[in-house]
């Protein structure tokens, strides 16, 4: 297979994994079952997963075990690899998937993807993670933005329209399709696999991209009932590389809201652009529904249908995805996807600050939750991401809605309610738990619940290490206006070496150059303060976008993944060197030092000092 660097259309996260108990290691064996059924495997909550167990509870099923699907539905496990990645890689990638998918016709009720080593155990996310994947389709299963394949994923070498179906990112929020319904999957379908796996160590590492399917024959399911139910795709920059900035300080009350607020000096490429160092020309991005009588995806003749599902994908700092339904000059909420980032002390409960990977995002989903729409209905999002701790840089806020479609009379096919009916309550309160009312009735609840636990991959946040600073005994190198990155270092300055050789001066009012030398083995790397001293155990929340200079004064700019890529087509700059001015009117006086990170090998920290 070839491999064809591109932009990743970013992902929402939808996996599912165990809570706080750790998981046990699963060799990446091929799965047997991908042409027909062989060795059933049930469809079982994960092991020790509490809140998977609370999904099924609420559906109604039969506890303790609850089996969705009894003696039809079977766990396929499917791996896709080996990938060999290379030292400190960032790349976004495409390749097809050839037979590692069902080859019959069924139904997908569930989706759990993951990143393994050979040995089958999940590496520290602090090391290795699957940054974001992606699976799409030329034929798409619902209502999604394409995605302009480049050549060579076709017989005669030419270009494809891809559609996302189904993702996994950090947060790893689970794809369970509520019970009773089921996304319809052909066995001759063809799917291609964007991913982005981000190495932030100088080694190479072998890995393989898993991902279970819960699966239902066409035949089983239409025997059980099961109505189909499809994608719809909402992302809040709809873009090759739909990322933006939510700088700290920007916004208003500790909060920015993406992009019907201006959150940033400018957006991950350094450019300005409405609501990144420009005024917002929108109030959110609008994803329309089909009109009435047009195809939406696989489902002919569109009348309109009802929601059963929504979840969201944020990165750190993220606090909630927002989406409101639009008819017309109306506008209603009906989704807050929270952020809910786990105890530090104690990781079964919530309430950590928003600053690492640990971090689980409600899902609204049936019986609980149900929400009607018309033809010609508007799917408005935005993404609200704290910035009263740090900055973040390529930040994303994509949201997946499952819809069951009406008949073509429009009779409905799921219960659900009318926004916009007279009468409906504001109800922003959390969706009911507990089990299955004998006659479920959806509300307007807008706030779900987290779909896993906190991940033992994420057991080590880093943090300071108690210094308070770099070393009064540590004597200022000479002067300098150049700082090369090579070897994943920085040098002068780079903080594995200061006690050696100083600290680099840079004089006030002159402009330091930082060039990216590892762009010849594609490694892209930035320039990006942290609090000084910006010493300490790098993990999942350390080192942080948080400037502060030693004289307690904050700074903050960024210069992007310095590298040289396809253009538009992953998180290149596509220059390889960054001029900061140090200057009286940036701020900068004489004896502050200035530490700073590398954001995609956090363990890369340098530092200079502002001299006279």
């Amino acid at each position: 297979m070839r491999r064809i660097a591109v932009l990743l259309v970013a992902g929402l996260s939808l996996t599912l994994v165990s809570g706080v108990a750790a998981r046990a290691a699963l060799p990446p064996t091929p799965e047997p079952n991908f042409a027909t059924t062989l060795l059933p495997r049930p469809c079982l909550p994960e092991p020790g997963d509490i809140h998977e167990a609370g999904w099924a509870d609420r559906e109604g099923l039969t506890g303790p075990e609850y089996e969705s699907y009894p003696g039809a539905c079977q766990r396929l496990r499917f791996r896709y690899g080996p990938i060999v990645v290379k030292p400190g890689q960032n790349d976004v990638l495409i390749e097809p998937v050839k037979i590692e998918q069902p080859r019959y016709d069924g139904y997908m009720t569930r989706f759990d993807p993951d990143l393994v080593l050979v040995d089958g155990t999940v590496p520290p996310i602090e090391q290795v993670h699957l940054h974001h994947a992606v699976w799409t389709t030329a034929r798409p299963y619902g209502w999604s933005p394409s995605q302009a394949s480049p050549p060579g994923l076709s017989p005669n070498n030419s270009p494809v329209t891809l559609y996302p179906f189904a993702a996994s990112g950090e947060e790893k929020t689970t794809f369970r399709l509520p019970h009773g319904y089921g996304m319809p999957m052909s066995g001759t379908d063809d799917w291609q696999l964007l991913y982005m796996i981000h190495s932030a160590v100088p080694q190479p590492t072998e890995v393989f991209i898993t991902y279970d399917i819960d699966y239902v024959a066409k035949a089983a399911g239409d025997a059980l009932g099961i109505k189909p139910a499809y994608p719809v795709w909402m992302d809040v920059r709809p873009a090759t590389y739909p990322v933006f900035n939510a700088q700290k300080g920007f916004g208003s009350g500790g909060t920015c809201t993406w992009p019907k607020q201006n959150c940033a000096a400018f957006d991950p490429f350094g450019a300005v652009i409405p609501s990144q160092g420009a005024a917002p020309t929108t109030v959110g991005t609008d994803l329309k529904l089909p009109n009435a009588g047009q195809a939406f995806g696989r489902s002919s003749n569109f009348q309109g249908g009802t929601l059963i599902l929504m979840g969201g994908h944020l990165h750190p700092g993220g606090l909630v995805n927002e989406i409101d339904l639009v008819r017309g000059s109306n506008v209603r909420r009906i989704y807050n996807g929270e952020a809910k980032y786990w105890d530090r002390t104690d990781p079964t409960l919530t309430g950590g600050p928003p600053t690492s990977w640990d971090f689980s995002e409600t899902v609204v989903a049936a019986p609980n939750w149900g929400v009607k729409v018309q033809p010609g209905d508007i799917l408005r999002s935005n993404a609200t991401y704290d910035t009263s701790v740090a900055s973040v840089y390529e930040a994303m806020g994509i949201a997946v809605a499952f819809i069951s479609p009406n008949t073509s009379t429009g009779a409905a096919t799921a219960p659900g309610i009318d926004p916009f009916a007279p009468g409906t309550p504001d109800d922003g309160a959390q969706c009911p738990t507990g089990g299955l009312l004998a006659s479920p009735t959806p509300t307007l609840c807008l706030r779900g619940w987290p779909t896993h636990g906190h991940l033992h991959e994420n057991d080590n946040f880093g943090g300071p290490s108690g210094a308070t600073t770099l070393g009064a005994s540590l004597s200022t190198a000479p002067a300098t206006n150049r700082v090369d990155i090579s070897a994943f270092t920085y040098a002068p300055g780079d903080l594995s070496m200061v006690s050696m050789t100083g600290i680099p001066a840079v004089k006030l009012g002159s402009r330091l150059a930082f060039t990216n030398e590892d762009a010849v083995i594609d490694a892209y790397h930035t320039v990006t303060p942290c609090s000084y001293p910006c010493l300490g155990g790098t993990g999942t929340a350390f080192p942080l976008a948080n400037g502060r200079t030693s004289t307690g004064r904050d700074v903050d700019f960024d210069s992007s993944e310095l590298g040289i890529g396809i253009p538009t087509l992953g998180a290149a700059k596509q220059a390889v060197t960054y001029n900061l001015d140090v200057t009286a009117a940036k701020g900068y006086s004489a004896g502050e030092v200035v530490t700073f990170f590398c954001r995609v090998h956090p363990f890369m920290r340098g530092a200079f000092e502002v001299t006279p």
